[in-house]
């Protein structure tokens, strides 16, 4: 079984709930026993039934939880990043973003493109978990941080439903950079992508690269 990396990860993009989840509702999902991770996992990748999205969100809780559990499992749950469905391949995004401490094997690394791809796919909640989940990832595996850091920046650049959707996913993209700054090697980009959202149009997006400005985030 791989071991747990030591380092652990300062929360990138956010809680516990997940994009695209109420806390209310997570609140009350309790990880899996280890005995019961296989069946969960057959579930979440079955072809139709709403029953994949309860085991897709009790696996989200799971591999946050404990990792291990869950990362024998991965390639399945890599493969459902592809699902028709929007809720499972949500919950498989989170899922992912999780296994980054476990993650001895290398996995992640070749799927990171196609993770990272779902960003500029134009779907905001999808693009939300990629973005908060590879936030996680480059805290837990700080030698991905080069290639993760162009994705987040081409938020910019990508084709959502309309342009206050971007803006929203431009906030998700600060959020991480905040939580992973540490990880990130040439911050110059960032500096530049970060001080240019103290314009931006949507008020919350504004003040929050104003806070990270203020913070010392853009700073020489």
């Amino acid at each position: 079984m791989a071991g747990v990396r030591t380092t652990r990860r300062k929360r990138a993009g956010g809680g516990r709930s997940g994009v695209g989840s109420k806390k209310s509702k997570r609140a009350a999902v309790r990880m899996l026993p280890r005995a019961r991770v296989a069946g969960a996992v057959a579930v979440m990748a079955a072809p139709a039934g709403t029953a994949r999205f309860a085991a897709g969100k009790a696996l989200a809780v799971t591999a946050e939880r404990d990792p291990a559990r869950v990362y024998p499992h991965f390639e399945a749950i890599a493969g459902l990043i592809d699902s028709a469905s929007k809720v499972v391949r949500w919950n498989a995004l989170q899922i992912l973003g999780w296994l980054g401490p476990v993650d001895e094997a290398g996995r992640i690394a070749g799927v990171l493109d196609k993770y990272l791809g779902v960003i500029q796919e134009g779907n905001l909640i999808s693009a939300a978990n990629a973005i908060a989940g590879a936030g996680r990832i480059a805290v837990d595996q700080p030698e991905l941080t080069e290639r993760i850091v162009p994705a987040l920046l081409g938020v910019e650049r990508a084709r959502y439903a309309t342009a206050e959707c971007r803006n929203v996913a431009i906030g998700h993209v600060l959020t991480a950079l905040e939580g992973m700054w540490a990880r990130v090697g040439d911050q110059r980009a960032v500096r530049v992508f970060v001080k240019r959202q103290v314009k931006n149009p949507r008020p919350a997006v504004a003040r929050q690269a104003v806070r990270l400005v203020a913070a010392g985030f853009c700073r020489q």
